[in-house]
Parts: structure tokens; C-alpha cells; sequence
């Protein structure tokens, strides 16, 4: 398995790490970077993730045998549109987007039936962003989800399977709908909680200006998650907003159970709702 020409759209983060496991791996011959910024462009280039840079995703897939598209799910439509008229006829085209339902009914819709598309959702990164942060190793250990289509090939599936375990990755298939119901409550349902929160303890201590000797790990800790990009968050919340409306609305009942016990000073219910927390919280983590 080598692929001659790789063209990587979004040449961050995740895409650059993409780039560098592949370079390291031998699996990947001249690889084509994508970014909208110069800096972005020239910074893939320094580092070693990129051969060739260009801003034009067109330019950058013609002749193109691997395809990976590392942009925010709400572009990814977008990209499709640009490219679909330049694929070349058996070339395998992934994503590594955080969503896979709007995914895959774009490449449905968009893509032509000579290439072989098969989302993907690498559950790694970093705290850092931008190609200057990634890293060869950024994939190995974690899970890697992949959603084929109804019109997936074994043959296919077996060779995108074999580049995500050449990464250092564990494949995972599985079906865009499972996925994205199981990354609502997982994944989005904590940002928002993060979010959530972060906004609730500004309000309630605003203008006191002693603040920040009681902020502990206990805020940090839980608020991290809110320091994520809005834009990029924003993408991927809407996208999955039907199964993530319903997660938010098991959490606000979660939370108005603990209110009630509070009101009504029953320290009974606030114990157990207290233990049931913690007994899910270890046989969610194994611990």
C-alpha cells in the first residue's frame, strides 16, 4: 500500500499529523497541503508534513490516489463541490470530520461513484492547534472511527482499515447514525456542559474582585473543554443537534433532580444521586 500523490485539505492539527504518520510510516509519496492561509502553507512545508502547497483544494486533488479532508464539518459540503469535477476515477477520499451523518449524505449526493469515500473520525488532538502542533504520533493508541457507505467495497474498507492501523490507530466500523448518537452524549454533551458552566460561575461572581483566589482545579478542570473553537464547536453542535437536544434535555433533568434535593434540604436524595454519579462515572471509565 503507497499512494503517489495524497492531497490533505485543512493542513492542521489533524491533517499535518495525517501527513507526518504517513511520511513516517513510507506509505505516502509527494503530499499536497491545503490551507487558506499562507502562513498556514509555509508553516507545512517547514515542518516537513507538506512537498507541495497550494489554496486551491481543485489544484491539489487532480491526479490525487488519497484524498483527506481535515476542515470543520460545515465546510466539508463545500470542499466536496470543489473537487467532485477533478477526482481521479478509484481514488480513496476520507474525512476526519466529528460528525458523520451531514458527512455522508454530502458525499452521497456529491461525489462521483469512481471514488471511493469512507468517513472518518480520529478521536485524537491536543490542546494545541494549527500544523505547527502536530505531531507523527498523534494517532497512536487512539480510536479511529470509520463509516462506509452502502456502496463500499470490502476492498475498500480493507485498505482504509489498513491506513488508519498503519497510523497507529485502532479502527473502529461503524454505522454514521450510532456514531453520531454516541458522540452526542460522549463528546458534545460535555462541551456544552463546559460551556454552560463556565458562563453560569462568570455571572454569578461578576464584579467581585477577589475571584480568582477561589478559582481551584475544580473549575478548571471542568470548564477546559470551553476553550474550544467557537466556530469549529459551532459546526459540529449543529450537526448533530437532534441527538444532542435530546442529551442536553437528560442532563437539565439530572441537574433539577440535584436542585430539588437541595430546596427541599434532603440530604438523603443528594447522597444517592451523589453515589449514582460516582458508580457511573467508574463503570463509564473502568475504574
Amino acid at each position: 500500500m503507497k499512494y503517489k500523490r495524497t492531497a490533505i485539505i485543512g493542513i492542521g492539527l489533524i491533517g499535518g499529523s495525517f501527513a507526518l504518520a504517513a511520511k513516517r510510516a513510507g506509505i505516502v509519496e509527494t503530499v499536497v497541503g491545503v490551507a487558506r492561509s499562507d502562513e498556514t502553507l509555509q508553516a507545512a512545508l517547514e515542518i516537513g508534513a507538506a512537498d507541495e502547497v497550494t489554496t486551491d483544494p481543485a489544484q491539489a486533488v487532480r491526479g490525487a490516489d488519497l484524498v483527506y479532508i481535515a476542515v470543520p464539518v460545515g465546510a466539508t459540503r463545500s470542499v466536496f463541490e470543489q473537487i467532485r469535477d477533478v477526482l481521479e476515477p478509484g481514488a480513496l477520499v476520507t474525512d476526519a470530520g466529528s460528525t458523520k451523518r451531514e458527512v455522508m449524505q454530502a458525499a452521497a449526493e456529491l461525489l462521483p461513484d469512481q471514488v471511493a469515500f469512507i468517513g472518518g473520525h480520529p478521536m485524537a488532538g491536543s490542546e494545541q492547534s494549527g500544523v505547527r502542533a502536530a505531531r507523527a504520533d498523534l494517532f497512536e493508541g487512539a480510536a479511529y472511527y470509520l463509516t462506509p457507505s452502502e456502496a463500499t467495497t470490502q476492498d475498500e474498507l480493507d485498505h482504509m482499515l489498513a491506513l488508519v492501523r498503519v497510523l497507529g490507530a485502532r479502527p473502529d466500523v461503524k454505522a454514521a447514525d450510532y456514531h453520531d448518537r454516541l458522540m452526542a452524549a460522549t463528546s458534545h454533551l460535555p462541551h456544552l456542559a463546559a460551556a454552560a458552566l463556565a458562563g453560569t460561575v462568570h455571572r454569578l461572581t461578576s464584579g467581585h474582585k477577589e475571584l480568582g483566589n477561589f478559582l481551584g482545579t475544580g473549575f478548571t478542570d471542568t470548564t477546559r473543554l470551553a476553550e474550544g473553537s467557537p466556530e469549529i464547536w459551532r459546526d459540529i453542535l449543529m450537526s448533530n443537534a437532534d441527538n444532542l437536544g435530546d442529551s442536553v434535555e437528560e442532563l437539565i433533568a439530572a441537574l433539577q433532580a440535584l436542585a430539588a434535593a437541595l430546596h427541599e434540604a434532603d440530604s438523603d436524595a443528594c447522597e444517592r444521586l451523589l453515589i449514582e454519579a460516582r458508580q457511573a462515572r467508574r463503570r463509564l471509565t473502568g475504574r
